[in-house]
């Protein structure tokens, strides 16, 4: 049984695909397999990954049709055989040759179902670790064991090794997102585990900067889905943290929807399912009410609500409120 099973989802990243695959193959940790599931590129990423695979016998070649990258990862944890799996996106890489063998040894010296490291970006060549308060999780600045509910971070998922096991045995998987599918499975694999061990090192490199998203009305409705299962994960399990978190992502997202992206169904939902309450109560993010703009949709475009006396229905729309007389259900 390899020691770590290497899940890299490929699509049309032809550029950069030969430094991932590298900076894996090139690990000081050699029990490993590399598991390479092709989302059917239309550039020359597959020959790029059967060009490799001829040469490392490690690597596993998985074609797919093109369903996204948590549908890939998915496939990936249901085929390996490693005793714990990380994922790597295809156009990033790990910036030494050791980051595999220092999570797994550390993984099993403490104990832990979950062990990973710092973050990094990369923007045109320059590596970055420093940034906004929003990403705090990104950086550990001392190697100990940490409580989830002390952390409650949603981001970085891609740094932490993750036992196989548990993961299979608990179903946690990526949900069929196009947008959005890594911080709830992060966030639920994290709070199932508990605790895991952090470490200090960098241990992943993101690439930003060279790729610009197509913001389809699917990704915007996925995105929406993603922060919604966010908002109520951690409402329900009382992680007052990620709930204001969450606030941060959605509102750090707004800009990508139009004036008729706000009619429509799962942007209402998700604005109208916010706990403004909690968040002021938590008292965590310091520029919530500067945000009031999310607020000020659910309130003044369009909502529905009952009057106090519960006898009327309250429609707001663009500010004009209707009272309508509500139905005798026992008539």
């Amino acid at each position: 049984m390899p020691k770590v099973s290497v899940i890299i989802p490929v699509y049309n990243v032809e550029k950069y695909l030969s430094e991932c695959l590298d900076s894996v193959i090139n690990q000081t940790l050699k029990d490993i397999e590399i598991i390479c599931i092709d989302d059917s590129s239309t550039d020359n990423s597959l020959s790029i990954l059967e060009k490799y695979a001829k040469k490392d016998k490690r690597i596993k070649v998985i074609k797919q049709k093109n369903l996204g990258a948590g549908v890939a990862r998915n496939k990936g944890i249901k085929i390996a055989k490693g005793e714990f799996v990380i994922f790597l996106d295809s156009d990033d890489y790990y910036p030494t040759n050791d980051i595999l063998k220092i999570l797994y040894t550390n993984a099993k010296k403490h104990k832990v179902l979950i062990c990973g490291g710092s973050f990094s970006h990369l923007f045109n060549g320059e590596i970055k670790s420093s940034l906004n308060k929003t990403f705090f999780g990104y950086i550990f600045n001392q190697d100990k064991i940490i409580k989830y509910k002390e952390y409650q971070f949603d981001y970085g998922y891609h740094r932490f090794i993750y036992n196989r096991d548990f993961l299979v045995k608990n179903k946690l998987l990526f949900p069929d997102y196009k947008r959005f599918q890594d911080p709830p499975f992060f966030v639920k694999a994290m709070y199932k585990a508990k605790q895991f061990y952090a470490i200090s090192k960098i241990t992943y490199l993101f690439r930003i900067g060279h790729k610009d998203v197509i913001w389809t009305t699917k990704k915007k409705r996925d995105l929406l889905k993603g922060i919604t299962d966010n908002f109520n994960f951690a409402k329900k399990h009382k992680l007052d943290i990620l709930y204001c978190l969450t606030y941060e992502r959605l509102y750090q997202h707004f800009k990508i929807f139009t004036l008729k992206d706000i009619f429509t169904t799962q942007l209402y939902k998700t604005i109208k399912s916010i706990d403004y309450e909690l968040i002021y109560k938590a008292n965590l993010v310091q520029k919530v009410y500067n945000h009031l703009l999310l607020k000020f949709i659910s309130q003044n475009i369009f909502s529905i609500r009952n009057s106090d006396d519960k006898k009327h229905k309250i429609i707001t729309l663009f500010g004009l409120k209707i009272k309508i007389k509500r139905r005798n259900e026992h008539a």
